[in-house]
């Protein structure tokens, strides 16, 4: 019995010395290129080992191995996908026959990671060796190892690069230093360290409560918070694998208060432009990595500050974002151009480039709502409206409205598509109120009242200047009982009997600022027009006011690229302040000059033409008594009237009185009595006697 004791253990000793000694005494070589055989059939690509290689069985397993390098495949832009300069591995060699792996040592010094993805989609950590699918599965079965457990685990030194060719980014990771720590599959497993991300620093802090239930693709919990320049972001979730990705579940943040620092990291610069300074996000997370619900979400953009539930796919051609918020104020004031000011006081348009590149960078369908909403100078009251973006192009559909104690709809299209962007859209609102309106887009308080108006408009170009170059549509206005402050144009009609016996620029010249000032206004029951829009070029074929008091017709342009005003108006204003007694004389009006500096004053032209036409028509009056009085030959005596005071050129008005006319006597004795009123009007009546003189004495015989 002792005897075999004694051979059993000399038996064991020897076994031992040969497991400790032979592995020093082998030359690396009779073993380098059988590993590197067996390793590179596993990847499926050349592996390989530097000289610096051992192998000790006793106490401890453990492989040192220098240069330890994985190649790329053909066509890479990096000769290698992985390359470690040294690695230091030890694993306890008898709990591996109870299948647990008990890793007293796992150092990676230097190790350098380099990921690709070809404009083809191809990926270069895709392995397709010999063995790699039978490894995979035996991977994915968690009850193929019972138990794991981590000793000094450290990745020192360590870099990576990503370069994604078909989206033309590339991100380094340098300066790794990592460790890991795991007594068993049934305690927490953490991992802390930092790196080095765009040469940003950042720190990482792991938490995975039962990573033994993970292996099994059960639940466990995952806490996690990761700092990266200013930008943190942390969660508390419930993590469960599936077949091809996993489960998420739990609480999620994520601040970034420093916006273009966290894009221009991430490869996606911001425009140099107002706004876009912060962004923070929290609620509760669930779905998968690359299907996400948010629900409960608190977000904070600048100082916009909303809630609702979000969704967010992440397969596709881009990133998708669907739900519904609510804010109490949506500010857009700091996303939009700020215009210049003119020495007037009035905005120029700005040339400034509008950047609108991000519309193709996600998809969206959102339904958004709002207590307040800030647009550059203008506020909206509670309103909704249902965004959908679609590879670049913005459709925003607002069936609620609110506008300075108004209400309404409209739709607004941004196709950022093309080379420039382009726009459309409709609005369309009911009792506005006109002041505050006024004041905020057209820098007067001078319009009162309540008003509607409806506004369809197409439009391109990168700049509030192109804009407005380009801008073709339609629209209308109809306000009522109002006011326009600062002018009386009721008081200038009145005074057109001031100019009935000629122009006296003096006279004009105080007329006109009699009623200008701040304490004068022209009440009015309704003032209305209709327009059209050619490349910001706004035509009003028709104005109308009417007040108890006065009417008042005109048409007129505005030239929106320039600034500029061209409008002809001819208020009448009753005899009387009390608005009985009839109309008076009309006076032309015309208001010309700048937005911010516009000039009105009385059309000297059109008010001499009128004053011609009031006396030839008198002349005449005088000359053919009233047979002409409600006869069809009135329409040759207005005729007759526009040609000889330069009035209508229009050749269809003038066949059309003259198609009115009537043959014989009638015709001729107007036409009689217009030459001689003309001639009278103009000095020559005289010279007509004469001649009608010497015919009647036989003094012109043809042969003079």
């Amino acid at each position: 019995m002792k005897k075999l004791f004694f051979f059993l253990a000399t038996l064991v000793a020897v076994v031992l010395a040969v497991a400790f000694f032979v592995p020093q005494l082998i030359p690396a070589s009779t073993y380098k290129a059988e590993i590197e055989k067996q390793a590179s059939a596993k990847l499926g690509r050349p592996v390989t080992f530097g000289d610096d290689i051992s192998i000790r069985i006793i106490p401890t397993t453990a492989f040192k191995v220098t240069q330890l390098q994985i190649d790329n495949p053909a066509g890479f832009d990096s000769p290698y996908l992985a390359r470690v300069e040294r690695a230091d591995i030890g694993v306890k060699l008898f709990p591996l026959f109870s299948r647990e792996v008990e890793i007293t040592r796992f150092v990676l010094t230097e190790p350098t990671i380099n990921l690709e993805k070809k404009k083809n989609g191809a990926i270069n950590w895709d392995f397709v060796g010999e063995e790699a699918a039978a490894s995979d599965s035996a991977a994915s079965d968690g009850d193929s190892i019972r138990d794991i457990r981590l000793g000094d685990v450290r990745i020192v030194n360590g870099a990576a690069t990503y370069t994604d060719n078909a989206a033309g980014q590339s991100f380094a990771i340098k300066d790794i230093d990592v460790g890991v720590t795991l007594k068993s599959l049934d305690t927490p497993l953490s991992a802390q360290g930092t790196l080095l991300f765009q040469d940003a620093p950042a720190k990482l802090d792991l938490v995975m409560t039962t990573p033994g239930a993970f292996l099994r693709q059960a639940k466990t919990d995952m806490k996690f918070s990761l700092d990266l320049g200013e930008t943190s972001m942390g969660g508390d979730l419930d993590v469960t694998p599936t077949d091809q990705s996993m489960a998420l579940a739990g609480k999620v943040n994520f601040d970034a208060p420093d916006l273009p620092q966290l894009a221009a990291l991430m490869g996606a610069p911001l425009p140099e432009a107002p706004g876009f300074d912060q962004f923070s996000v929290k609620g509760t997370l669930a779905g998968a990595p690359d299907d996400l619900r948010l629900t409960g979400a608190k977000i904070t953009f600048d100082e916009i500050k909303a809630a609702g539930d979000l969704r967010l796919k992440m397969g596709g051609a881009r990133p998708k974002a669907t739900g519904t918020l609510t804010t109490d104020a949506l500010d857009l004031r700091p996303y939009m151009p700020a215009p210049a000011t003119t020495q007037a006081g009035f905005p120029a348009w700005s040339e400034e480039v509008m950047d609108f590149t991000s519309l193709r960078n996600i998809d969206a369908d959102l339904n958004v709502s709002a207590k307040t909403v800030y647009m550059n100078n203008m506020q909206f009251g509670e309103s909704r409206m249902d965004v959908v973006i679609d590879n670049g192009r913005m459709t925003a559909d607002i069936p609620e409205l609110a506008m300075y104690e108004g209400n309404g709809s409209g739709r607004l299209v941004v196709n950022a598509r093309g080379r420039a962007p382009s726009f459309a859209g409709n609005f369309k609102m009911n009792k506005v109120d006109a002041e505050p309106f006024s004041a905020d887009v057209l820098n007067t308080r001078n319009i009162l009242g309540l008003g509607g108006f409806t506004f369809n408009f197409s439009a391109n170009g990168a700049s509030q200047a192109a804009i407005m170059r380009t801008l073709d549509g339609k629209g209308g206005f109809d306000v009522i009982d109002g006011a326009l402050n600062g002018i009386n144009l009721a008081k200038l009609a009145r005074s057109a009997a001031s100019f009935q016996q000629g122009i006296d620029p003096s006279a004009v010249t105080s007329a006109i600022a009699a009623v200008q000032g701040a304490d004068e206004a022209t009440d009015f029951s309704t003032f209305l027009t209709n327009f059209t829009m050619d490349n910001g070029i706004i035509t009003a074929p028709t104005i109308d006011l009417v007040s108890p008091v006065m009417q008042m017709k005109g048409s007129g342009t505005i030239n929106l690229p320039q600034q500029t005003l061209d409008l002809r108006l001819t208020p009448a204003a009753s005899l009387n302040v009390d608005g009985s007694g009839g109309n008076g004389l009309a006076i032309p009006v015309r208001i010309t000059g700048t937005f911010s500096k516009p000039n009105v004053g009385v059309d000297v032209a059109a008010l001499l033409k009128g004053q011609a036409g009031e006396r030839l028509r008198g002349v005449i009056d005088g000359a053919v008594g009233d047979q002409l009085k409600d006869s069809p030959a009135s329409g040759l005596l207005d005729s007759v009237l526009d040609r000889a005071v330069g009035g209508s050129s229009d050749p269809a008005a003038n066949n059309s009185a003259t198609d009115q006319s009537t043959e014989g006597s009638v015709e001729d004795a107007v036409e009689d009595a217009a030459k001689s009123a003309i001639g009278s009007l103009f000095g020559r009546r005289k010279k007509a006697e004469e001649k009608t003189e010497n015919d009647d004495d036989g003094g012109s015989d043809g042969n003079n």
